[in-house]
């Protein structure tokens, strides 16, 4: 038997890390395991014919239906998982047909053609779980997923070591949800990460040299105001203080408009994921917020308060009588 994964979660089921899946001992084993719930579930697929003319191929998984609803929770809008037999199948949203009690033809993983009652429809976003059969409807597929839940009562980490003790000889592994999702979670390779960051850097060098320019134009355009303020009595630094402060004041308005608008944005792909059934959290990177914002603000302050004390250095008199 090949390497394969056991998860400890009824809602993250894992896979495995060869192709040959279970074999019967191992499932054995498994299922002996004291407080233990297991739905083994091979990896097929179904063909359907759309328009007539377009041969469309879906992932679909084979299960136990009573092994199914214990170790799965499927997001179900319509029928019930619990009633999926051989003559019936699982389906979503995303197929044409997807009335509950409609007979589709589809032709399942060994080219056999078959007429299948709709039994439970799950809302659209499901990906590669969008279709489930029975093992009879999957002729020859190997099991290559087992989900495992708990029985009232039982101790999780007595059932974990029960399932490594089970899945040992063949070389197996045992995971819990999150870290199943962590192993199969899609990642950038090097050479995609290396060019979000340059065009990340460009993009920063551009935006800080704009935001140095900008507070520049803007001091320098105010010599005059600053000088009557010397004039009026304020000190050198007091003015540069106000220069400063109006720099902070400036990013500080800039940082809560960005978020404002990052959190309309968040909140309409929220809800889009909604809509795909896609149930998530908005998390902000904040650290590299406080960052890019504690950046901003030294960069303003310094391209703000150094031109003010440049011109301050020339005399209030003579600053106060230059024309904007």
């Amino acid at each position: 038997m090949s390497r394969a994964e056991v998860g400890e979660d009824r809602q993250h089921p894992s896979t495995p890390a060869g192709a040959a899946g279970f074999d019967a001992a191992t499932l054995h084993r498994l299922r002996e395991v004291p407080g233990a719930v297991v739905s083994a579930t091979s990896s097929s697929a179904v063909y359907r014919l759309e328009d007539g003319v377009a041969l469309v191929r879906d992932e679909a998984r084979a299960a136990d239906p009573g092994a199914l609803a214990a170790t799965t929770r499927l997001p179900v809008v319509a029928g019930r998982a619990g009633d999926l037999d051989d003559g019936s199948i699982v389906v979503n949203e995303e197929w044409r047909q997807h009335t509950l009690g409609q007979r589709v033809r589809v032709w399942v993983g060994d080219g056999t053609r078959r007429t299948l009652r709709i039994v439970a429809v799950m809302a659209a976003g499901t990906g590669g779980n969008g279709v489930y059969l029975t093992p009879r409807n999957a002729a020859g597929a190997p099991v290559d997923r087992v989900d495992v839940a708990l029985v009232d009562g039982a101790g999780p980490g007595a059932v974990a070591a029960g399932l490594r003790a089970a899945v040992g000889p063949g070389g197996g592994q045992v995971r819990s949800g999150d870290q199943w999702v962590r192993a199969g979670r899609p990642e950038t390779n090097r050479t995609t990460r290396t060019g979000f960051l340059l065009v990340l850097g460009i993009a920063l060098l551009y935006t800080g040299i704009s935001v140095a320019n900008t507070m520049v134009m803007a001091t320098s355009d105010r010599v005059r105001d600053l000088a009557v303020l010397r004039l009026a009595g304020a000190t050198r630094w007091q003015v540069l203080r106000l220069a400063g402060a109006e720099a902070l004041t400036v990013v500080a308005v800039g940082a809560l408009l960005g978020l404002l608008v990052a959190a309309a944005d968040l909140a309409g792909m929220w809800g889009a994921l909604g809509l795909l059934s896609v149930r998530t959290t908005v998390a902000l990177p904040w650290p590299a917020l406080g960052t890019t914002v504690g950046a901003c603000a030294v960069l303003a302050v310094v391209s703000s308060v150094v031109p003010a004390a440049v011109a301050l250095r020339r005399g209030a008199v003579k600053s106060a009588g230059t024309r904007e």
